[in-house]
Parts: structure tokens; C-alpha cells; sequence
């Protein structure tokens, strides 16, 4: 999600209107994903496999609506429900998360994989909701307070729920995964302003929960 729990700079009174459909496909994409990866064979080829095979295909809508205006304005039109506007000339997030997909096939153990889907799929766009609603108080970059303490807990939440599926990890080892993810991912939305943060927040659990899972 582009903008995460972030709010309008120029004035906290007057958020953007909440895309509840672009939050539903969230959800979805985070449950696709996390389905995929743990009922698939948890041979490395496999999910690189279907990642390369998603990206190409993203990658490939992007480069040919580049070409055709045409194609451009029939796929936003296919997408609008899920779609921002500034996306018709931009780099599609679904593009960016097929991206990070990639990079978490070739980087980080199964475990992390799912954790940074988790997060993504379920903390960003919660977060959204309670910053645009709720956010007083400014962070950075139209971010809020609020939105971002949602983040952390969320993200925390359903990162343990994640991780509970996979195996060989012990109670605490689960709880320190489940905070780091919550915590990295909301840093990652909350300093992703160059970046598109469907590729900086999974691939920035995903790394997190890798490093530290070799570390204790």
C-alpha cells in the first residue's frame, strides 16, 4: 500500500478517503501469499519459481502499457477499484510487491518469508485506516503517531500467527520474531518516501527475522 497509515502533509484535517477495496486486495494478496508458501514444497526453487513467474508477468504489464497508451488506460480502468491515480504513471505496487516476493525467495528463510507477507498484507493497511481516521499526531512525512503504534501491534500480531505455522521455533524465539517484524516493517513505512513501501516493508521483515534467526 503507497501510502501506508500515511496522511495528507498539508492538512490532518482533510485525509484522503480510506480504499477499503484496495485494503480487502491487501488482505488477499498477504493470504495468497502466505498459503503459497506454506503449503508449498519448501524446496528454495519452487517459490522462486512462482515469484520470477508473478514478477515477469508485472514487470511485463509495466513495460507494455509504457508502450501502449492504450493498454495504460484499459488496465487502470481494469484496476480502478485497487488502483491510485498517480499509478497511470507510475510503477504499479502490485508490481513493487511481486518484486519483493523475488527478493525474499532468493534472501530470506521461509519463516521471515511469511512474517514480511503477514505484515504487509495485514498491518499496512490497518494502519492506513487508524492514521487517516484517528492519526493527530504527525511523524514524518504526513505519517502519524497513531498509525504507526497500530502498525508495531498489528504487525506483531499476525507476524506470530505467521510464525506459529512453521517449525522449530520456540515460544520466545516466536514472541522476538513477532515484535521485530512489527516493529521493522512500521520504521520501513514510516521512512519508505523514495521507495514504494510494498517493496520495503516485506523485504525489510523478511531480512530482519533472517539476521536475527541466525544470531540467537
Amino acid at each position: 500500500m503507497q501510502a501506508g497509515w500515511r496522511r495528507e502533509t498539508q492538512s490532518l484535517s482533510a485525509p484522503r478517503p480510506t480504499n477499503y477495496a484496495r485494503s480487502l486486495f491487501h488482505f488477499a494478496s498477504a493470504a495468497v501469499g502466505l498459503t503459497t508458501v506454506a503449503l508449498l514444497p519448501a524446496h528454495p526453487g519452487v517459490i522462486l519459481a512462482i515469484a520470477l513467474t508473478f514478477a515477469t508477468y508485472a514487470w511485463s504489464m509495466e513495460i507494455g502499457r509504457r508502450v501502449s497508451p492504450r493498454m495504460n488506460a484499459w488496465l487502470m480502468r481494469l484496476y480502478a477499484p485497487v488502483a491510485h491515480p498517480h499509478e497511470a504513471n507510475h510503477v504499479n505496487s502490485a508490481t513493487w510487491y511481486a518484486t519483493a516476493l523475488v527478493f525474499l525467495a532468493l534472501f530470506a528463510s521461509r519463516p521471515a518469508t511469511m512474517a514480511g507477507l503477514a505484515v504487509l498484507g495485514v498491518a499496512d493497511p490497518l494502519a492506513g485506516i487508524v492514521g487517516r481516521r484517528w492519526g493527530t499526531h504527525t511523524l514524518r512525512a504526513g505519517r502519524s503517531l497513531e498509525g504507526s503504534l497500530t502498525f508495531v501491534v498489528v504487525g506483531a500480531a499476525v507476524a506470530a500467527i505467521a510464525l506459529a505455522f512453521t517449525d522449530g521455533l520456540s515460544p520466545g524465539r516466536l514472541a522476538c520474531f513477532a515484535v521485530l517484524s512489527g516493529v521493522t516493517g512500521a520504521f520501513a513505512e514510516l521512512f519508505s518516501t523514495r521507495l514504494d513501501d510494498n517493496l520495503t516493508i516485506p523485504v525489510a521483515v523478511g531480512s530482519a527475522v533472517t539476521l536475527a534467526a541466525s544470531l540467537v
